[in-house]
């Protein structure tokens, strides 16, 4: 922290209004359309959960959004098949700002929607229950102004003690939905190709802070399952990558702010000619940026006519500390008998799913662990059935600073394949990392000042001060209601930090003040 003498009136800093973790349950029915065969076996239910748009307002705040249910199962035909519904969440958070927040100034809010636990039911041969649970981390900012109450009177008759320190500011931004287009060419054997499902995943390589945006490069991750029409056989998949480059739109940013960025892929079309099957893919990318700016605020004060009270009050200052994006592979092999799969059976399809991720500090690294769901669809020649297995995986970030507090970390599998050797599988993973991380300190800043009756001073010119060793600049002008200046020229003190450094009075034996 650095100290200097300079007018400072208070403190002007970005600050939490609101944090709060939300739940909310969806449900809703799905009926199958005419073409699509009954169901024998549903397999999987994936939930594709948009970011949601954002409305903050007097008391309140507004949330919505859509998740894309998608299922896969087994039809009473052997084969495999796919089917999406669409559904809107929404939900509101209580807004509470108090008086020290500036009415009207551009308040940030910063919400992560996810999905814990989306299951189905099969209620008919062509009808499925499905539900979600959703969590919602939401933290809105808002700029909050710590004001100094310091009687008017004594203005011009005051020596400060001011002081900075380092200051988070957050920024986050939506980008455009993000539409890339893909042409997948078959040969002759491939006339009759059917689509059973399509999935993407967005993995952000690069997030670097511009003016006022974040410009992210990186690929969808693609995957195709398909099969041959009117066939039982096992299905074949397809694996692409689609660039990109995005410039996303962030108020506030700067070139000197970590940023990381993190998406998904919202609506993919598929359409099937003959020979080729063309790709509509669309996605949405979420930036956030950070930095540390300088605030000023005043330590001390006092009067050099009037006798005065002060009071403090601790502030406490969030502080950036980390916001960045990684990528690792896990990798890992287990008997079947431990992944709970019979002897016999093939991995027709593997899909992972991230877990609850948490993070923990030490050794200059920042530890993010977790455990990942991986779902298979296996089949033994005859039926097909699903297994779940959990996946442990543990990813280490270099640069830890300060005191970790608060973080947010988004591990997105983009891409994941199984093979099963003998009586052992292995799984092979490709993970994406976005994480931003916070901290906190603490300083004691000046909150009141009162003035009371005028100093009655010595009728001596001079009174002669022997410091005690804790003593400095600061505390023996205040002590004898002396200007800073007129008491280091009158005794010739070289300049110094700060009046209240320890060195301020270094070598001196007596003072004139």
């Amino acid at each position: 922290m650095d100290n200097y003498m300079k007018e400072v009136r208070g403190v002007r800093m970005q600050s939490l209004i609101c944090e709060r973790q939300v739940g909310v349950d969806l449900s809703t029915d799905l009926s199958l359309p005419d073409y699509l065969p009954e169901i024998k076996r549903l397999l999987r239910v994936r939930a594709v959960v948009s970011p949601a748009d954002k409305y903050v307002g007097v008391g309140s705040a507004e949330f919505s959004g859509k998740v894309d249910f998608c299922v896969l199962y087994a039809g009473n035909d052997g084969a495999l098949y796919s089917v999406t519904q669409t559904e809107d969440y929404q939900f509101n958070v209580p807004v509470e700002m108090t008086s020290d927040f500036e009415i009207g100034d551009g308040v940030l809010c910063d919400v992560e929607t996810v999905a814990e636990m989306t299951t189905g039911r099969v209620a008919s041969p062509r009808k499925l229950s499905l539900r979600c649970k959703l969590r919602a981390d939401v933290c809105i900012y808002g700029t909050r102004m710590l004001e100094e109450n310091v009687d008017a009177h004594a203005d011009g008759e005051v020596e400060r003690l001011c002081g900075s320190a380092e200051c988070a500011r957050v920024f986050t931004g939506y980008g455009e939905p993000l539409a890339l287009a893909d042409e997948i060419l078959f040969d002759s054997q491939w006339a009759d190709l059917r689509v059973i499902s399509a999935e993407g995943q967005v993995f952000v390589a690069e997030a670097v802070a511009g003016s006022g945006c974040v410009n992210c490069r990186g690929e969808i991750y693609l995957k195709l399952l398909y099969c041959h029409e009117n066939s039982t056989d096992a299905p074949a998949v397809q694996l692409r990558k689609l660039p990109f480059a995005q410039s996303i739109p962030v108020d506030g940013c700067e070139v000197n702010c970590d940023a990381c960025a993190h998406g998904v892929c919202n609506e993919i079309h598929v359409t099937v000619e003959e020979g080729r099957v063309l790709c509509d893919v669309t996605a949405q990318i979420v930036a956030r940026a950070q930095r540390n700016e300088t605030v000023c605020f005043t330590r001390d004060l006092y009067s050099t006519s009037y006798e005065n009270e002060n009071r403090y009050a601790d502030m406490v200052l969030p502080q950036a500390l980390k916001c960045t994006n990684g990528n690792f592979s896990l990798n890992t092999t287990m008997t079947l008998e431990e992944a709970g799969i019979r002897a016999g059976m093939n991995v027709l399809d593997i899909s992972m799913l991230p877990g609850i991720v948490s993070m923990e500090q030490g050794h200059g690294k920042y530890y993010l662990t977790g455990r990942c769901r991986c779902h298979m669809i296996l089949s033994d020649g005859d039926d097909m059935s699903a297994q779940e297995i959990e996946v442990p995986f543990r990813y280490e970030i270099d640069g830890a600073m300060g005191e970790m507090t608060d973080y947010d970390a988004v591990v997105d599998p983009v891409s994941c394949r199984a093979r099963v050797d003998g009586e052992r599988i292995a799984i092979d993973a490709e993970l994406a990392v976005c994480v931003a991380v916070r901290g906190e300190m603490r300083a004691k800043m000046l909150s009141e000042s009162h003035f009371g009756e005028a100093i009655k001073r010595m009728s001596s010119v001079y009174t002669v001060c022997y410091p005690a060793k804790s003593d400095t600049l600061w505390s023996v002008a205040k002590r004898y209601h002396r200007p800073i200046d007129s008491v280091s020229a009158m005794n010739s003190l070289p300049g110094s930090a700060s009046a209240d450094s320890a060195d301020s009075l270094a070598g001196v034996a007596y003072l004139l003040v």
